[in-house]
């Protein structure tokens, strides 16, 4: 009771600790809640896809031979097989929307998922129905979204081709229809085998075992009966693989959304140590009447705990309404890097909510176990001294600097140890122990800082430069503690722009030196087989998603006597001709450097890969710089890939135009040769570079929304720490109103301390800022995607993040300036008299 009575009594000063614990939890649950809501969607449509399987067959995007089907169904111990077509298909002018589409065959599908059909016309049989070519069935809840009904046509960009498809009946949400959040066709497997490019060919095959089977041994027995590029896995494999393939994505976002909460760590143990030093006679007072020093720390400690609650309680509901505005962002930044996702609505996750507030309330107690140990640790008499704490607070800077270089080792020892598990967990310690390190060199800068702005100040501002210069040296505990809380903020907004400015040039200069092509030819979803033939002078390069070690990788395959003369693949310290040349000869293949990072493979080595004619060794002649995939790719001749996967489809067809040419009228003659209408994107050089960039810069938007509110919470710091100032200074403020100090002049001496504040904060704040960036680049960054980054120092965004600091700490401290220049001389000069 008594710790809230004393909030309520402060409640001004209460009320922007509470909001900074607010604003940190809100942005860590809306992160939290947005990234867990797109993974339980992934998880949600694989699980009602997979339906009741208990194992499926399947071999990566090329698919794999049909007649595979027959020897896998007829398979001891399997009860139940059913082959499946699934694809991702763009709907055609659907502005980026696609649907999910799954072939099937209806007499196989009963005992694995539950196709509930409605709107069928009386007395007609489904598989009559569904049998006709360009027949679909279409979810309810997207028929009424998107204003259709049983005998609308819907078209989708199959391949190159816009192809129209009739719906003749309609899905209730269950099973496999609430996948994709309810975008989903359902057709037959013929025609979708028909309409994909797939005749002959299977993505998967859905089994059911025989009661009591082992499933190991069912799965080595498939596995002899299989080619070794033909997988067979458990359904919740699926989940556990994009579990794994966003889990680097995911950390690292909770991670930045952490960074409010390190800034409210900051204001809680500011908020406590005033409280300290604004009590000191209570605290004399009560441990003269034989209060303990552990009753006096726990008075703190609780006080601290209940700001905390209020604020994880306010935090909630805010992250909630965030979470709901990030939830597009992070679904968009999935389809965009990984796999196309549609997400509408936000699962609230009561692990999350739990832990958010679990979360709010430990770093409010942890901010506060110092302060309320130094509380404890007063003696009566020191307590009744005006400003014996402050004196005690500000006179061990130099132990403190001590400690912050042993911590600022620590973070470079971090810095160079191994990932573990594949995540960057040491990187993570090296940024958490350089922030630590370098707050507590905050004190011995302000001394400094004071010392040699002192002169300058009092030349300049006068009196109220100087009183400013007095008053940060003199109350160095609780300057110290708002300069961290603001340092931290510009630390990291700093470090993330200049790695974001860092990524996007080595970007840049990749976009430069390996997209020559004139035009890129795509259809909208991939070609069909035979389409890509009646484009002439043009090459044609496939990408196909393969399983390898039993992750997602990439591979890829062109003709590499283009790619060699147009340098479309930049290797790493080498001669990229000469490198594909002999790759060629050799018939190896060349990895990207994320790959060759992940699976320790490099020049030299030899790489084993399932195929569909057997597992084939591969020599691997070289690394290249590839930024589209953090799995990792695979690349070699397109002689080589058709001689082993015998698949013709192409997936994109680059164009190199002779001097001269122009490249509307080559669009218009590759419209022609594919007979026109069809669902291609052409699309310039000029065009493709810019989609590049927009889609990197869209990737990181969501981080600069951070950033913003984690200096929002810095500026209560400032807020906070200048109005506990002025209040705990009213004495002072009306000895100098008496001899003579006007209102302007103490609203600058104010004003000036907002500024000092800032502009140490921003001087320190850039410097770690600085070294931040070097751990996100080539520690967290490099372990968390095998991305190499080259480092650019940009002096724009440094002066540009200083000078945001400076102007925030000056705003911030306007309204604590009014109210000292506007106290009553009289009521100030009655104050502890």
């Amino acid at each position: 009771m008594l710790a809230w009575r004393h909030l309520w009594s402060g409640r001004a000063r209460a009320l922007a600790t509470i909001l900074g614990v607010a604003l940190g939890v809100a942005v860590f649950t809306a992160v939290r809640l947005a990234s867990e809501s797109t993974l339980e969607s992934f998880r949600r449509s694989l699980d009602v896809v997979a339906g009741r399987a208990t194992l499926q067959v399947s071999a990566g995007e090329p698919g794999f031979d049909e007649r595979l089907y027959l020897k896998v169904k007829g398979a001891s111990g399997v009860r139940q097989a059913a082959p499946v077509i699934q694809a991702v298909a763009p709907m055609a002018g659907g502005q980026g929307e696609a649907v999910l589409v799954l072939g099937v065959d209806l007499l196989a599908e009963e005992a694995f998922r539950d196709h509930r059909l409605a709107g069928l016309p009386a007395g007609e049989d489904p598989l009559q129905v569904i049998i006709r070519p360009d027949t679909i069935f279409v979810t309810r809840g997207f028929a009424e979204e998107h204003g259709l009904g049983v005998g609308s046509d819907l078209v989708l960009s199959v391949g190159p081709e816009a192809r129209r498809f009739v719906i003749r009946g309609l899905l209730e949400p269950a099973g496999a229809a609430r996948a994709f959040e309810g975008n989903v066709v359902l057709m037959d497997i013929a025609t979708a085998q028909e309409a994909f490019g797939k005749v002959g060919r299977l993505d998967r095959i859905d089994l059911i075992s025989e009661p009591a089977t082992d499933l190991r041994a069912l799965r080595a027995r498939l596995a002899a009966l299989l080619p070794p590029n033909v997988e067979v896995e458990r359904p919740d494999r699926r989940n556990a693989q994009v579990d794994k393939m966003l889990r680097a994505f995911r950390l690292n976002l909770t991670a930045l959304s952490a960074i409010a909460l390190v800034v409210s760590l900051f204001l809680i143990y500011n908020a406590v140590s005033l409280s300290v030093v604004r009590r000191r006679r209570e605290i004399g007072i009560l441990r003269s009447l034989g209060v303990t020093r552990r009753e006096v720390w726990a008075l703190f400690a609780a006080e601290a705990v209940a700001a905390g609650l209020l604020g994880s309680l306010a935090g909630l509901g805010l992250g909630i309404v965030l979470a709901k505005g990030a939830l597009q962002a992070v679904a968009g930044t999935v389809s965009e890097l990984y796999a196309y996702l549609k997400v509408t609505s936000l699962a609230l996750d009561p692990l999350t909510l739990v832990t958010s507030l679990a979360l709010g309330m430990v770093t409010a107690l942890a901010a506060a176990l110092f302060p309320a140990w130094r509380a404890s640790t007063i003696h009566p008499r020191q307590a009744m001294e005006v400003g014996g704490y402050e004196r005690r607070a500000g006179s061990s800077y130099w132990r403190l600097a001590a400690l912050g270089g042993l911590l600022l080792v620590g973070a470079y020892a971090a810095s160079l140890q191994p990932p573990v598990a594949d995540l960057p967990l040491y990187g993570y310690l090296a940024v958490l122990l350089l922030i630590g390190g370098v707050s507590l060199l905050v004190p011995l800068a302000a001394v400094s800082l004071t010392w040699l702005a002192r002169p300058l100040l009092t030349r300049w501002l006068r009196a109220e430069g100087l009183l400013a210069v007095s008053n940060l040296r003199n109350h160095l505990g609780r300057n110290a503690v708002a300069v961290g809380a603001m340092m931290t903020a510009l630390a990291m907004l700093v470090g993330l722009a200049v790695m974001v400015t860092s990524f996007r040039s080595t970007v840049e200069l990749w976009v430069e030196e390996t997209m020559r092509a004139d035009l890129i030819v795509s259809p909208a979803a991939r070609f069909t087989r035979g389409a890509a033939a009646r484009l002439p002078a043009v090459e044609p390069f496939r990408v196909v998603r393969l399983s390898y070690r039993g992750d997602p990788i990439v591979l890829g395959s062109g003709d590499f006597t283009v790619v060699a003369r147009f340098g479309i693949l930049l290797f790493k310290g080498a001669d990229g001709p000469t490198i594909l040349a002999e790759t060629k000869r050799r018939e190896g293949v060349v990895v990207s450097e994320s790959f060759a990072l992940r699976y320790g493979v490099g020049p030299g080595s030899r790489l084993e890969l399932p195929t569909p004619a057997g597992t084939v060794t591969f020599p691997v002649l070289g690394v290249f710089y590839d930024y589209t995939t953090e799995g990792g790719k695979v690349v070699m001749d397109r002689a080589l890939y058709l001689r082993y996967w015998q698949d013709r489809d192409v997936t994109a067809l680059v164009v190199y135009l002779r001097p001269g040419v122009d490249a509307r009228a080559a669009r218009a003659r590759i419209l022609a040769a594919t007979g026109g209408g069809q669902e291609l994107m052409i699309i310039t050089n000029r065009d493709l570079k810019a989609r590049v960039l927009q889609i990197f810069d869209n990737t990181f938007a969501i981080t600069y929304a951070l950033e913003l509110i984690a200096m929002l919470v810095a500026a209560l710091a400032v807020f906070h720490t200048l109005w506990a100032s002025v209040l705990e200074r009213r004495r002072e403020i009306g000895i100098l109103r008496a001899v003579g100090t006007s209102r302007p002049q103490v609203l600058r001496m104010v004003v000036n301390e907002a500024g000092l504040l800032g502009l140490l904060a921003g001087a320190i704040g850039v410097v770690a800022g600085l070294c931040l960036s070097l751990i996100l680049i080539y520690v967290i960054n490099k372990q968390s995607f095998g991305w190499t980054i080259q480092f650019r120092f940009p002096p724009s965004v440094l002066v540009e993040a200083a000078a945001l600091m400076l102007l925030t700490s000056l705003v911030a401290g306007l309204l604590p300036a009014r109210r000292a220049a506007s106290m009553n001389l009289a009521e100030v000069l009655q104050y502890e008299g």
